[in-house]
């Protein structure tokens, strides 16, 4: 690797550090890491595009750099590596204010519709029609993995008819540079990496980032609370980010998990045993919400009839 390293960027480093699919290394007082862009090769320009605006705007994400060929993709066996210096502590966890300085300060970037998420009614539907289908399938292989299906495809539904309404509402929704999934455990390598962005409504990563804190046992609500506080959102922005945490990201991605990196199936139980108290919490966060903007929130009549239980 070393002379592969060399050879396409005139870098000299000592020693190298392979971890997983990433090669880090330090030369010259700066820090690098060379990794696997495992992402649909039509994404790398848009992000390229992304990260120079960022950099423009004292965001301190890894900054790519393009090999002595010119090009940002460098193929290493017919695989696709790109190449990043790194300016903060990769090692350090993330934050709330860490999340929300990148949000914040992305607002309105432009941004190429290839990486845009926004569009979370057709998504999150498509992934209900894979979803279902896939059920049908993996029935008799992952039978406890189906038999709570139905309970989190309904949810989905109704998170898609609560952004149904919100997308009628009137005002401001800010877009910003996001990631296609946050993790309360994350560090600030993978919050700052280029690889992991995505265009979508702000309110997208802490929304992600709240429902991974609650499953991981952290103090969810006080999280919310904080960021409200410090954060000006509007309305419409408020129904979004109920909106996302109604919908079951976290199901989702453990099932993909199970299904597709042989994660063992009782993993599930994991969030199936919270179902109840993370009802309690929409319903919290919902009360919550409704007094902090003293308005008509929409609510979800199931969820809001826990409150006289």
């Amino acid at each position: 690797m070393k002379n592969i390293i060399a050879y396409y960027y005139s870098l000299h480093p000592n020693e190298i550090s392979h971890i997983k699919d990433k090669y880090f290394f330090k030369y010259m007082g700066s820090e690098y890491v060379f990794q696997i862009f495992n992402r649909p090769l039509s994404d790398i320009d848009a992000l390229y595009k992304v990260n120079r605006q960022m950099i423009s705007r004292n965001i301190l994400v890894h900054e790519i750099i393009v090999n002595n060929e010119n090009k940002i993709l460098t193929y290493i066996n017919n695989i696709p590596y790109v190449l990043m210096e790194i300016y903060i502590n990769k090692d350090a966890r993330i934050s709330l204010p860490e999340i929300c300085h990148i949000n914040n300060n992305s607002i309105n970037m432009e941004c190429d519709k290839i990486i845009g998420r926004y569009d979370w009614i057709t998504l999150w539907e498509t992934k209900n029609d894979y979803f279902e289908a896939q059920i049908n399938e993996i029935g008799q292989k992952y039978p406890n993995l189906c038999n709570f299906a139905n309970y989190y495809i309904g949810l989905a539904e109704n998170a898609i008819s609560y952004i149904n309404l919100a997308n009628q509402e009137k005002g401001v929704v800010n877009i910003s540079i996001c990631h296609k999934r946050i993790d309360y455990d994350d560090t600030l390598f993978s919050l700052y990496n280029p690889i992991n962005y995505v265009c979508d409504y702000r309110v997208r990563d802490v929304a992600e980032y709240v429902k991974n804190a609650f499953f991981k046992g952290n103090n969810a609500y006080k999280i919310v609370e904080e960021y409200f506080k410090n954060n000006y959102l509007t309305y419409k922005e408020a129904l979004l980010f109920y909106g996302r945490l109604l919908y079951p990201s976290y199901f989702f991605d453990l099932h993909d998990d199970i299904v597709n990196n042989n994660l063992p199936e009782s993993k599930i139980e994991d969030i199936i045993i919270k179902a109840d108290e993370y009802e309690l919490f929409l319903l919290e966060i919902y009360i919550y919400i409704s007094k902090l903007y003293n308005r008509y929130i929409p609510g979800i009549d199931w969820i809001l009839k826990k409150s006289f239980v």
